[in-house]
């Protein structure tokens, strides 16, 4: 066990109680719903989790939520580095390592960090993620479906490799039968 807590309530959330394991993902589905302006719509929720998280256990690494994409030097803008050289200078990753990653998203690998899009950039940011930390925090937001599939089976694989992961997607996008594989899936719902 990595992780575990009883449960909390945050405005107008209710979390259940969960436990993280070593080679395990926690997948969050939160019930965002655009209520007034000043109305928590479930968007705050990961930071606020994370931070709760990591006050309960002090000790642990620290968990944060991924960005959206990665931090580059400012070397990076004047001369643009590509995704193979990004992982190679960063990671230490041979060209096969890069390639069979890389693959699984339709990325080229001599595509320069800069060009990508939101969905690619923040897909990169977590891929980036799984090669510094064992405890991977991240969200669904703004994915298609077809990407949103491609990241759960990169995921997957890392938490074979005994990596673990904390996910948030919305409520709303939840299937009938959501994929269980490694994965424990939990309804944070608003309170009414």
């Amino acid at each position: 066990m990595l992780i575990q807590n009883q449960g909390f309530y945050f405005k107008g959330f209710e979390f259940p109680a969960f436990t993280l394991s070593q080679g395990g993902m926690l997948r969050f589905w939160v019930e965002v719903v655009p209520q007034s302006e000043t109305a928590t719509n479930g968007y705050l929720i990961p930071s606020k989790l994370i931070g709760d998280i990591q006050a309960t256990y002090p000790d642990k690494e620290i968990i944060r939520i991924c960005p959206a994409r990665v931090k580059r030097s400012f070397f990076d803008f004047i001369q643009p580095i590509t995704l193979e050289d990004y992982f190679r200078n960063r990671f230490n990753l041979n060209t096969t390592a890069i390639d069979e990653i890389l693959s699984l998203f339709s990325l080229d690998p001599k595509w320069k960090v800069k060009n990508l899009g939101y969905a690619h950039q923040k897909i990169f940011a977590i891929i980036c993620e799984f090669q510094r930390e064992s405890i991977v925090s991240y969200d669904y937001y703004g994915f298609a479906p077809d990407s949103e599939e491609q990241l759960t089976k990169y995921v997957k694989r890392e938490l074979e490799k005994g990596k673990s992961a904390i996910s948030f997607d919305n409520l709303y996008y939840k299937p009938e039968n959501p994929d269980s594989e490694r994965i424990t899936n939990l309804d944070i719902r608003q309170r009414r």
